[in-house]
This record gives C-alpha cells, sequence and structure tokens, in this order.
C-alpha cells in the first residue's frame, strides 16, 4: 500500500509540472546573452514523498529567480544497481523530478563518483574503504585462538602528564564548568609504529554548549585521530571508543578536552588506551591481512570482520565492535606468540570513509554507477564528488613511484572518461595547491600536488576556495580552466560580494552556486539578486 500510494505521488507531480507554465522568469533589466548561470545545491532523499514536495516548491522559486542548474545530490544515487524493494517507488519519483526539472528549464547535474565522502558508494562493499597499515602485531594463541596481547597504555585510573588549570582533577574523574580557553588533560605515552590502539572514556554533561574532541598529536603537531565526539546538552555517563594508527610513530599525546569555552559542564571519567585488535579489518586484495608463517584457508580460518561497515547499516562504519580472532585449522601450541599485519579505514568526523583509488573493484563500482544514472536520469553533465579525500596510498597494489597527487590524477583521469560527451564538474579542493592538494593533507601518505595534471581541460571547477579565492582562482584560469564559484554555504551573502570582486580579475569564470548543507533556501532570490546586479 506504501509504494502505491508513494507511486501515485509521483505520478500526479508528473502530470501537474506538464499543465504548468514553467518556463525560468527573466530577471529584469539582464541581458540573457551575458548574465551568469545560476546554480542551486540541492541534497535531499528522493524516496520520500514529502521530500519530493519540498523539492517541486523550491525548484519553482529557483526557476522564477533565474536559476539554470542544480546539482542533486542523493545517496541513492550512488547505488540505483541496489535499491531492492524500494526501486520501483524511488524510480518514479527520479523521474517526476526529471520531468519537473525539463518543464522548469532547470539542468539537472547529478552528483557521482563520492570519492571522499564514499560511505555511499560503499554501500555496496564496505571492504573497499582505503585503510590505514597495521604490521606486526603479537597475536597469542590459546585453544586454537589467536588474540592480541593487551598492552595498556593509559589504565582508568592513570594520572595525565599534564592538565590545563580549570580542569578539575578527582580521582579519575575530571570536571569542566564554565570553562572561558583551552580545557585538556593529556596523556604523554610510548607507541610501536603501525600499531592499532583503542581509546575508550566515559563522558557526562550538564546544560553543556562545548564540543569535547579526543585528539591524538605527534610531536610534530601531526594529527593521528580525527573522528568526532558527539555530546547532549545534558546527559548521563555514556562510554565512547575511537582508534588510532601510530604510523611511524613512536610518542604521541592524547588529549581529551575542549578547545574553546562553552557554558556548563563536562566530565570525564574512566579513561584508557591499550593496543586493539581486527577491529573493521578490510582482508581484500591490496589491503590484504597477513598472519606471519601461515596461510588463509590452510592453517586458519579466512578472517573477516562480519561487522565491517554495516553498523546500522551498509556503508556506516563504527570505529569499536567486538573484533574477530584468528581460529587455526591444526594444533597450535598455547601460548605461542604470532605476529598479524592488517589494513582498517579510518573515520573522520562525523563518519566519513573514503573508497580505494586503486582498486580495480572500486573502478568497476564507479562504471556501474554512472551506467545506472545514465540509463535513470540522462543527464547531460556530471558532478564528480571528488572532495577532502583524506587517507590515500598506504594499501593496494599500483603503477609503482606514482605519488597520491599523481594517482587522484589518473583517477580523474579515467572517471572523466566514463562520462563520455557529457559535460564534466568537478570540486575544485583536490586539485588546487592553494587548498588541499599539497603534502600533509590529513592522512595522505605523501603529497597530493600535481593531482590538477588528470583533469581535461573541458572539465568545470567548482570553485570553493574562499580563504585564498584570489590565487585559487587565477591558478585554475590560468590553466585553461573554466569555473563556477560555490560562494553561499550558509555564510553572511557579503561573502559573495568578495568572490564576484575576485572574479572581475580572471575569466572563465562561468556562473554561481547556491550552495547549503542546511537546507536553507530562504536567500535564493536575494543570491540571484546580488549575482545578476553585479553583472548587468
Amino acid at each position: 500500500m506504501a509504494l502505491r500510494h508513494s507511486f501515485c505521488i509521483a505520478v500526479v507531480l508528473m502530470l501537474f509540472c506538464c499543465r504548468a507554465g514553467l518556463a525560468a522568469v527573466p530577471v529584469p533589466g539582464v541581458s540573457s546573452r551575458t548574465r551568469p548561470q545560476l546554480w542551486l545545491y540541492y541534497s535531499t532523499n528522493l524516496l520520500v514523498p514529502g521530500n519530493v514536495a519540498r523539492l517541486e516548491r523550491t525548484w519553482r522559486r529557483a526557476a522564477k529567480y533565474g536559476y539554470t542548474h542544480v546539482l542533486l545530490s542523493d545517496s541513492k544515487l550512488a547505488r540505483l544497481n541496489d535499491l531492492g524493494d524500494i526501486r520501483k517507488t524511488y524510480m518514479a519519483h527520479l523521474k517526476a523530478v526529471e520531468t519537473l526539472a525539463a518543464h522548469l528549464k532547470l539542468e539537472i547535474v547529478p552528483g557521482v563518483f563520492q570519492i571522499g565522502y564514499s560511505n555511499d558508494l560503499l554501500f555496496e562493499n564496505p571492504a573497499l574503504a582505503a585503510g590505514l597499515p597495521v604490521r606486526n602485531v603479537k597475536f597469542i594463541v590459546h585453544n586454537n585462538v589467536a588474540t592480541p596481547v593487551l598492552e595498556w597504555l593509559v589504565r582508568p585510573a592513570s594520572a595525565p602528564s599534564w592538565k590545563d588549570n580549570n580542569v578539575q582533577l578527582n580521582g579519575s574523574t575530571a570536571t569542566i564548568h564554565n570553562n572561558t580557553g583551552n580545557s585538556r588533560l593529556v596523556f604523554s605515552i610510548a607507541v610501536k609504529p603501525f600499531h592499532v590502539y583503542h581509546i575508550r572514556v566515559w563522558i557526562r554533561t550538564t546544560a553543556y554548549s562545548g564540543s569535547p574532541h579526543i585528539r591524538v598529536l605527534t610531536k610534530k603537531d601531526r594529527e593521528l585521530q580525527y573522528e568526532f565526539v558527539r555530546v547532549q546538552a545534558t546527559q548521563p555517563w555514556r562510554r565512547y571508543d575511537v582508534v588510532f594508527d601510530s604510523l611511524r610513530h613512536r610518542h604521541v599525546a592524547v588529549y581529551f578536552g575542549v578547545w574553546a569555552g562553552a557554558r556548563g559542564e563536562l566530565q570525564w571519567k574512566r579513561w584508557s588506551v591499550r593496543t586493539a585488535g581486527l577491529v573493521n579489518v578490510l582482508s581484500r586484495p591490496g589491503a590484504p591481512t597477513v598472519v606471519s608463517g601461515y596461510r588463509s584457508g590452510i592453517d586458519y580460518a579466512p578472517i573477516r570482520d562480519p561487522l565491517l561497515g554495516n553498523q546500522p547499516y551498509a556503508g556506516e562504519y563504527q570505529a569499536w565492535h567486538k573484533a574477530p580472532v584468528i581460529d587455526f585449522l591444526h594444533p597450535v601450541p598455547n601460548g605461542k606468540i604470532i605476529h598479524v599485519s592488517w589494513f582498517y579505514p579510518p573515520i573522520f568526523y562525523n563518519g566519513q570513509v573514503s573508497i580505494s583509488l586503486k582498486s580495480r573493484q572500486t573502478r568497476h563500482l564507479l562504471r556501474r554507477q554512472i551506467k545506472a544514472i545514465g540509463a535513470a536520469l540522462h543527464p547531460q553533465a556530471y558532478m564528480m564528488s571528488f572532495d577532502e579525500i583524506r587517507v590515500m596510498d598506504w594499501g593496494d597494489s599500483g603503477p609503482p613511484g606514482m605519488s597520491p597527487g599523481q594517482e587522484l590524477a589518473a583517477c580523474a583521469h579515467f572517471c572523466t572518461g566514463l562520462l563520455g560527451h557529457a559535460r564534466a564538474y568537478v570540486w575544485s579542493d583536490m586539485f588546487d595547491p592553494y587548498h588541499n592538494a599539497r603534502a600533509h593533507y590529513f592522512l595522505v601518505h605523501g603529497s597530493l600536488e600535481g593531482s590538477w595534471h588528470g583533469l581535461d581541460k573541458q572539465v568545470v571547477i567548482v570553485n570553493w576556495n574562499f580563504q585564498h579565492r584570489q590565487k585559487s582562482l587565477h591558478f585554475f584560469s590560468s590553466h585553461g580552466y573554466q569555473q563556477i564559484i560555490a560562494g553561499y554555504y550558509d555564510g553572511p551573502l557579503k561573502n559573495l560580494r568578495l568572490w564576484m570582486t575576485a572574479a572581475r580579475k580572471v575569466p572563465g569564470v562561468r556562473g554561481y552556486m547556491y550552495t547549503t548543507w542546511r537546507g536553507d533556501y530562504q536567500k535564493l532570490k536575494r543570491f540571484a539578486h546580488i549575482v545578476n546586479s553585479y553583472h548587468q
């Protein structure tokens, strides 16, 4: 019944679009020949009928104000081949949206190739995540089962190495109340290179307005742990678990703290750091699990983590859960120490996981995505969603001697080729030397310099480097690229004017995108007015 109801809504929307006069309304005093393109970034879940109705209202307004293109983002566009029971409803809604856009004279540019924020792509195969290496970790055998040798680096009752003065310490509980600045307790610890460690802590809050973090810093202040700690303003004691890879380092500092002022009370207790096991083990070609001196499937059962990338559903990763063990298929003496190496995917911020660039399976997945979207939407252009790729080049086999920048260039060239004669757009950051195309970017193993060499000249850059806008605009313009400026981002509209001032100094700026992450479209008209007035 729900399926039939959703389908009927989609059909009614299609018929309504066909009967309405939906041409975009020109902006008075602005020549259509010189008017820049106006883009709208629109993220939604088209499975929900209410979202389709909201989309229709917003797109009508956008067309009225002169918008010409919509960058459509929906997680299900990454897995049209795997929709299962929802396929009929979703495809009907997608067709209704396509019909609406045609009548409004809005060009839909679907987001594809989610290389940095890859959770949607990883829905089909969570083991394709880009991983960090863990090498030669000691496991001990008992009753033919091997588990990691447990090493405590920080025990629950351990005193911190140092703390800020506004942190009150009472045994193993730390309290921060109405802090006005940095409020941290820090543990300086020795670690083994390329080992993975588990951090656990409990947090309680009372009317708290701040954002606590668990950070792991090297002696040169390189970060090794990026997952956010999400707390409610008031919550009882709640456990938090994160992991980090020591990589090449032998000493790190683990921080529990707040880096800005906040009202209310925050408490930490029962903090600990210890060795971790095979949580989120990838065990795939290019990111293998190796038990030194033993053979998978012959000496021990193949190692798989059934909870990898499917908590609470496929494509979502949890940093900590019950780890797989190593089950031997023939007798091994109790107490025997073995050494195990593997890969696991780091989690960034609110759950971001990136896909492996070099895996052949990844390229197969990207081919399937484009084929499915092309058949469903028939787009004339695509947005290549390469964006903030925060881990690269620690695993997978590929051409020897290639830097991360060269690997990203090769991937971009491959993806552009998949689009055929369709126009290609791409976010600027991973190809911008004044943004992320550089050395020392998050957990990328090497430099991303030179990544821009993989972009065909027909690719249009969607530039969002506000901080270095003049240098960035000039860089891409000097290399012959046309650009769209993503100039809003839920901030003050004065930033749009600063963008336009910078854009006057370079050729090839084709338009401006209203980009909202909060789904706030109240300023659509004002945004269009500013752009068109500036270009009269």
